[in-house]
């Protein structure tokens, strides 16, 4: 791993998809390094709930639920 980094989201935070072609609210349920040391988010959507994506940390911001 050359590109060590720390995550900076955990499992349970919440956090709005940003950027690109859609916005999405959603729960992180996991986090993953790459085997060249970059942080992965798996991200579940609060809507359709229990659909999975996997982002890296420019394409997510902190959300708070309302």
């Amino acid at each position: 791993m050359s590109n060590k980094q720390e995550p900076k989201y955990k499992v349970g935070d919440l956090v709005r998809k940003i950027g690109g072609s859609y916005e999405a609210n959603g729960v992180i349920v996991g986090v993953a390094i790459t085997t060249a040391g970059d942080v992965r988010y798996v991200f579940e959507f609060v809507n359709p709930r229990g659909m999975l994506h996997i982002f890296n940390e420019q394409q997510l911001t902190k959300w708070e639920e309302t």
